[in-house]
């Protein structure tokens, strides 16, 4: 007898491969060090939401649909795709910070995403996804004189403002193919986490004033849903072909606990002991509430070899509200374009294709302090080497980015993110067939 499917040797390699990436990356969204400063606004510092394929498209999802990625946006790519797809990333930024008068180096290392896609159907696909969703991670300080009055020497006064924490998505998503035109897609998404803000006044000449404490805590666990579709004119032999791609985050609100505790407080030996407690909110039970976010794409590809394409997003952050508070946020849109290439090495017809990327991404911003918008931009370089004997691929990703303004005494952040992914194909569930 002859098995007409060739036994693949790598298969085992998915659980081991999984397994160790996961214990190396310690099971935390956020594993070193702290993020921008901006953070400490809205929700946190809003995360990319894409693997290193997708980020080196300048993070265009809407109307992209490929055999070998997992696209965790728009679930109606999920229609086509005849492979089990997972695929595993981390990612790690590195940013120089600097006001008119100070600079400051700082990193971090988070996992990017967690995905599985698998096939139901020849028109049927669902897929589960793990992201990190918002960070509030930042440590920021600044120092002062207070003039106390009657003649008295002024003297100093240091705040410091701290987060931690974030939350994140589980989603499950699934994806149509109608017909040869159409593909429609649902995705529920979990949105949890908790997040906990200190405010700190410290006093260290003073021997007569108080330290203050402050400590806001967010927690947050609750249901959102996200429609997508593509639609592709044209007939499917056609060498280039386009495809229009939308994508609908609904407006929800999510169920929010918050809790607030301020405290005055000493430093005997560099130890806080805290003398009253001045205000406490136990558990405060309210909403998160998030605004429709919508995405629009054109995609043009050439048959899996080649693709180039324009998305425009939109979300107005302006409704964003927590226990119905907004916290200086406005109307952003973010423009993007991406496109891929697969080279042959030394342009040869053997060997396997290497997938070369490149995108761009701009937005006035989503951030809206001293009267100044925060803007947002970055260039994006991706590369995907296949693995050898199968359809898997090892992508890199960079992307160089600038965040804020040197003005109004604001900072601007320019930061160089580096994405790493693992991407394992294959057929499951497949008969075997003998003769």
């Amino acid at each position: 007898m002859q098995n007409h499917n060739p036994k693949r040797p790598w298969g085992p390699l998915y659980l081991v491969t999984l397994l160790v990436l996961w214990g190396c990356l310690g099971v935390r969204a956020q594993i070193a060090n702290y993020g921008s400063p901006y953070a400490r606004f809205g929700m946190g510092e809003f995360q990319p939401l894409v693997g290193s394929a997708f980020g080196g498209l300048g993070g265009m999802q809407a109307a992209v649909t490929h055999p070998l990625w997992i696209n965790t946006e728009n679930p109606a790519s999920l229609g086509q795709g005849a492979l089990t797809r997972m695929e595993i990333g981390t990612q790690a930024r590195f940013s120089f910070l600097r006001t008119n008068d100070q600079a400051l180096t700082k990193s971090n290392i988070n996992l990017s995403h967690l995905a599985l896609a698998v096939p139901v159907g020849k028109s049927l696909g669902t897929s589960l996804s793990f992201t990190p969703f918002a960070l509030t991670n930042y440590d920021v300080s600044g120092r002062g004189l207070v003039d106390p009055g009657g003649g008295q020497v002024p003297y100093q006064v240091d705040e410091f403002y701290t987060g931690r924490g974030g939350f994140n998505r589980l989603a499950w998503a699934w994806g149509w193919q109608i017909n040869s035109h159409w593909r429609v897609g649902y995705t529920a998404n979990a949105l949890f986490g908790k997040s906990i803000r200190e405010f700190r006044r410290v006093f260290p000449d003073s021997i007569q004033a108080f330290n203050v404490r402050v400590q806001d805590q967010w927690s947050v666990l609750d249901l959102y849903h996200q429609i997508g579709f593509q639609f592709q004119p044209g007939k499917p032999t056609t060498a280039w072909r386009g495809t229009w791609g939308l994508v609908l985050r609904l407006p929800f609100d999510a169920a929010m606990r918050q809790t607030i505790l301020a405290e005055r407080y000493t430093l005997i030996a560099g130890t806080p002991r805290v003398r009253d407690t001045v205000y406490s909110l136990p558990e405060s039970k309210g909403d998160l509430s998030m605004p429709l976010k919508a995405s629009l794409g054109y995609w043009l590809e050439k048959e899996g070899k080649a693709g180039t394409g324009l998305e425009l997003n939109y979300e107005p952050l302006s409704q964003w509200r927590a226990m119905g508070r907004s916290d200086s946020m406005q109307n952003q849109w973010t423009l993007r374009w991406g496109g891929y290439r697969l080279v042959k090495p030394g342009g040869g017809s053997s060997g396997r294709s290497v997938i070369y990327r490149a995108g761009l991404r701009y937005s006035p911003g989503g951030l809206r302090l001293r009267n100044q918008s925060i803007p947002e931009a970055g260039i994006h370089l991706g590369l995907g080497i296949p693995l050898r004997r199968s359809v898997s691929v090892l992508n890199f990703g960079l992307e160089a980015g600038r965040w804020g303004i040197l003005r109004q005494g604001l900072l601007r952040e320019d930061f160089v993110r580096f994405n790493l992914s693992l991407n394992l194909n294959d057929r499951w569930f497949i008969r075997r067939v003998y003769d």
